[in-house]
């Protein structure tokens, strides 16, 4: 029912933030600059973000090492299949799958893997964080990015710490295991398992420098997107565009963030004077750019990895996950 409600409210939101863009922008000239795009370019900016699936599909690795040593070909192929679902799927339901299918070939802990979820956006969140940090001693930004650039670093300190508190539930339960441990307790401890990266500070610089290059060639497919329509900015431009839309698409929407996605880079290149039909084609491309490539890569690895009697298998919910 709380899955239903959260579908329903994405979508009312996705339609309303559509409804208002498109009232607002001359669809002519939108479709003028979109045809007058540079292919080419486009063509390297989808290069680059399948390097940003690869890097993150390490990252991936990284974190689950203490625990559980998983083979990068299983991790990346789930990424991709993960990735792909969630631009089809609502609730991020490509989380899920990936979890699903990790804890199978990997025989790994589904809990583990959740909390290696959780802890792969806290990296992430924080490598963003830290990135308009030093952007925003070049540059202002909009009040409404600051201000929710400051709810997303009270969330994520928030995070750590109970990401810190259960590592450390963990490692005591697994040392002064009773067998008397409540239901509640295990599952802490079960998730804490994934957490034991934070206990390695190599890890934790090393996992933090690899978000932050991700965050970087993310920056970079936006800017090869901008070049494409011929549109020369300083580089915290796109930089800004990207915070705007990972700000932009924690809210509800349709799978793949379809409206908040569009709506954040509109109003972020509004921010620089760029006009809504330019801003909005550079947004549309870029979402085509992360959409259509890894959907069409996701759905044949999931045609090749997964036989069709287990498929069946998939239709679970995040319960029954963990």
């Amino acid at each position: 029912m709380k899955k239903t409600a959260i579908t329903i409210t994405g979508w009312i939101i996705t339609a309303a933030l559509i409804w208002v863009m498109l009232a607002k922008i001359d669809l002519r000239a939108l479709w003028d600059e979109i045809t007058r795009a540079n292919w080419w370019y486009l063509a390297a900016a989808a290069a680059v973000n399948i390097t940003v699936i690869l890097l993150k599909a390490l990252r991936w690795q990284w974190l689950m090492s203490p625990s559980h040593r998983a083979r990068y070909g299983n991790i990346f192929n789930a990424s991709m299949i993960g990735f792909a679902a969630n631009n089809v799927l609502p609730v991020r339901g490509g989380d899920w799958l990936k979890i699903y299918l990790l804890g199978k070939w990997e025989r790994a802990s589904r809990a583990m893997l959740a909390s290696v979820t959780g802890l792969d956006k806290l990296f992430e969140a924080i490598s963003i964080l830290l990135l308009f940090s030093v952007l925003s001693l070049h540059s202002t930004f909009p009040d409404w990015v600051v201000k929710g650039t400051m709810i997303v670093s009270i969330v994520a300190a928030i995070s750590l710490l109970i990401c810190i508190l259960l590592m450390f539930h963990h490692r005591r339960a697994s040392r002064d295991d009773t067998g008397t441990a409540g239901r509640v307790s295990k599952l802490a401890a079960q998730l804490g398992s994934g957490m034991l990266v934070l206990a390695s500070s190599r890890l934790i610089f090393a996992t933090l420098a690899l978000s932050i290059v991700i965050c970087l060639l993310q920056i970079g497919t936006i800017w090869l997107c901008q070049l494409a329509f011929g549109l020369h900015l300083a580089l915290w431009v796109p930089a800004l565009v990207f915070v705007a839309i990972n700000l932009a698409i924690i809210v509800p929407s349709a799978p793949s963030g379809l409206g908040p996605f569009e709506a954040a880079a509109v109003l972020a290149y509004s921010w620089f004077g760029v006009n809504a039909a330019l801003g909005l084609g550079i947004a549309l491309c870029y979402h085509a750019v992360q959409f259509i490539p890894v959907t069409i890569t996701g759905a044949i690895l999931y045609m090749i990895e997964i036989k069709p009697g287990t498929r069946k298998e998939l239709k679970m919910n995040s319960t029954e996950v963990l």
